[in-house]
């Protein structure tokens, strides 16, 4: 029996959900970031219309659109949206796998009492009037299928690929839509005459193997439609936590540096230099009573054509 799966994206989930928090920012071109030295962790459509995406510095972001608005972020908040959007999901199926704050999927084949459709386009009426943003919903019969239908019409998609019309669907479209194609394969296939999913699916293994190495059986695989990953409900706490600080200066001491970045900072220590950081993590590890914790920190450093 062919399953029905259904892949939630919402549309650019931080800046749409501080449009829908604040209505005098809708419409508006605005972003989340950094304000200063950071980069732009979400763009709203009015203001990717100037050419701005995600990540691009906040510097460069300001110098293609100066009149955008920048705003901090409330990850609370976002995280509070995200369980609403998703609690929507769980009134239809307990299946429900989120794999980031804003898109995840759930499986609907169980559910008998209403169509796939009707059960998805009810989910994205209610996300819409309630919670005032949009998603993307894409249906089909595995994982690969559904993710590709919502973010091919990006925003406010909704697209449904029937069981057995996977090909049909798959193979007109650009190699780069296929899961571990980057950039650089892309154009590594795109050289050996396979821009198009279709020509990878004709294509024998051993000849793709050429090109994807290892990776050659499964891209095949899903450039055939077939994917057989399970989706895999939530049922255990978050085991790690992460969050994110843009310095406001530069850091200089290199051993300072080269020690937060292996992670030899412990979070009790670090409460001395980053006081609103750490409390917040500290906060929601004590929920599942950590004590001793690890901070790792990455680090970005900003190109002198960025800060000018």
């Amino acid at each position: 029996m062919s399953r029905s799966i259904v892949h939630l994206d919402a549309d650019a989930f931080f800046a749409s959900v501080e449009q829908a928090a604040d209505s005098r920012l809708r419409g508006k071109p605005i972003a989340v970031g950094g304000e200063r030295r950071g980069i732009i962790a979400s763009a709203s459509y009015e203001a990717r219309k100037f050419g701005i995406y995600t990540p691009m510095p906040t510097a460069r972001a300001h110098k293609l659109c100066p009149k955008l608005i920048v705003l901090p972020g409330d990850y609370e908040r976002y995280e509070q949206f995200s369980n609403w959007m998703f609690g929507y999901a769980y009134d239809f199926t307990p299946d429900v796998e989120q794999t980031s704050i804003d898109e995840g999927y759930f499986d609907l084949t169980a559910n008998r009492k209403k169509p796939a459709i009707e059960i998805a386009l009810t989910i994205r009426k209610a996300i819409s009037q309630s919670l005032k943003i949009t998603v993307s919903e894409g249906i089909g019969a595995n994982k690969l299928v559904s993710q590709i239908a919502s973010k091919l019409n990006k925003p406010a998609a909704f697209q449904t690929v029937p069981g057995g019309q996977e090909r049909q669907f798959l193979h007109p479209l650009p190699n780069r839509w296929l899961p571990g194609i980057g950039p650089k394969t892309a154009t590594r296939l795109n050289t050996a005459g396979l821009a198009q999913i279709g020509q990878i699916a004709a294509t024998p293994v051993d000849l793709l193997a050429l090109l994807l190495g290892s990776q050659a059986p499964v891209v095949r695989q899903f450039a055939n439609g077939v994917d057989e990953r399970p989706l895999i409900p939530a049922s255990e706490p978050q085991k790690s936590f992460s969050q994110q600080e843009t310095f406001n200066e530069d850091v200089t001491d290199e051993e300072y540096v080269e020690a937060v970045n292996r992670g030899h900072i412990l979070v009790t220590i670090t409460k001395m230099v980053f006081p609103k950081l750490s409390s917040s993590i500290a906060e929601r590890l004590e929920q599942f009573g950590e004590r001793g914790v690890f901070l790792f920190q990455p680090f970005r450093c900003a190109r002198q054509a960025d800060l000018g």
